[in-house]
């Protein structure tokens, strides 16, 4: 069914190439990008599977139509579109935005010894092996390796959570383990991501400019939070006087973007601003009306950004070439980094001390990539990194590790 609906669009897609066409054209990619992202998404769902890897999916067969007989290049629409190619841009942005507000700078504080050792294990582990890989699989050139091993790095905090909620499991000690390690991890890749991505940008890989760019990258998360922490408390009062909910939306959204562009002023990827926006309004209550609710901001925003998010990730998907399968030194380098991602991680678990700890299951709780691995491939694809055939490698691996990673902690719930 969902292919014939799609059938039944491209031709009209093919044929709006005209300027006064442009309404027409963008107006049907998305809803054939939103309609199959949440048809598939539900379905994965109901297999037990995560929501993104049903959105991906949807991605991969839009881009990869010309296997099942359909003359119509989808991704190519994608990349020709500048409201696409912002919309994607805009996602990233609130999916950080989203990553700050969810991480409490407070129980970062107190996770303790066990969770910071596994998320420094949980980072340093699949960088170093990452890089070991990509060298081994010939992919080492500039700053290629570098990328593989800090999207390895990464943890979707997100996909663990839902699964430790769903059995009731989140306040057990090694859950909290897990979830306080995750969170650590995302700040850690986050600062990764500054290093790399202005690297990028600059294209300088001196010693120098590296220490430069840490240390403006360290400055200005200092610096925001430290302003942030005088100045939110009465920029949030002073927004509280209205009572209308839009007010609040409004204003998350201008500052995530507000942030982003200092960010970008600054020399740093504009995603490192939206987080750090989000980390500032996390430790804030905010009053909507007459009720004063903890997390009433990440609510208003999130039918923005669910749709943004669902159109990015199809996007994702659509770059992937599904003919690179037919490599066998593709499907070489997808099993070897796929073992890496769970080795390295099931690794960290090992650095939890003391008694009454599941330290496979924490391991196992550590590997799924998710959205934060997807940023990285992203930003490498967007800016000439990864080649096609590698970003399409790399998708795949973080889609496995995404699946397998839920899948093999699920029988270790009994232990926690």
């Amino acid at each position: 069914m969902l292919l014939l609906v799609a059938a039944a669009l491209l031709p009209s897609l093919a044929w709006a190439n005209g300027a006064s066409e442009t309404f027409t054209r963008t107006s049907l990619a998305l809803i054939l990008m939103i309609t199959l992202a949440d048809i598939s998404g539900l379905l994965f769902e109901r297999m037990g599977m995560p929501e993104l890897v049903g959105e991906i999916c949807a991605g991969i067969l839009l881009g990869n139509l010309a296997l099942l007989g359909i003359d119509f290049n989808f991704s190519a629409l994608l990349r020709e579109s500048q409201f696409m190619t912002y919309s994607a841009e805009l996602a990233l942005v609130l999916l950080l935005f989203l990553v700050g507000l969810e991480s409490d700078m407070k129980d970062l504080l107190r996770v303790g010894r066990n969770a910071t050792a596994v998320a420094g294990a949980g980072v340093v582990l699949p960088v170093l092996m990452g890089l070991g890989a990509s060298a081994l699989l010939g992919i080492n050139g500039g700053l290629q390796g570098w990328f593989v091993g800090a999207m390895l790095a990464a943890t979707s905090v997100g996909i663990t959570a839902k699964m430790l909620a769903s059995q009731g499991l989140v306040k057990s000690r090694s859950a909290e383990v897990i979830l306080g390690a995750a969170v650590i991890d995302d700040v850690l890749g986050i600062l990764l991501l500054a290093v790399l991505a202005s690297i990028a940008v600059s294209g300088e890989f001196a010693y120098s400019e590296l220490f430069l760019i840490i240390g403006k990258a360290l400055l200005f998360f200092a610096g925001a939070l430290f302003v942030g922490q005088r100045l939110m408390p009465e920029i949030v009062h002073m927004v509280a006087l209205t009572k209308h909910a839009s007010i609040w939306t409004g204003f998350a959204f201008c500052l995530a973007l507000g942030f982003a562009q200092v960010a970008a002023f600054a020399g740093l990827a504009p995603l490192i601003g939206a987080f750090v926006a989000g980390l500032l309004l996390d430790d804030v209550d905010f009053r909507v009306g007459d009720t004063l609710q903890k997390h009433t901001l990440e609510e208003l925003i999130r039918p923005i950004s669910d749709i943004l998010i669902s159109i990015f990730f199809v996007g994702i998907g659509a770059l992937v070439q599904l003919e690179v399968l037919l490599d066998p030194n593709i499907l070489l380098t997808i099993g070897v980094l796929t073992a890496v991602a769970i080795v390295s991680k099931g690794a960290a678990g090992f650095m939890v001390q003391g008694r009454g700890f599941d330290r496979l299951g924490i391991g196992f709780g550590m590997i799924p990539r998710g959205e934060v691995g997807l940023v990285f491939a992203s930003f490498a694809f967007a800016h000439g990194i990864f080649r096609p055939d590698t970003y399409s490698a790399l998708v795949l691996v973080v889609l496995a590790s995404t699946v397998l990673g839920p899948a093999l902690l699920k029988p270790r719930l009994s232990r926690f």
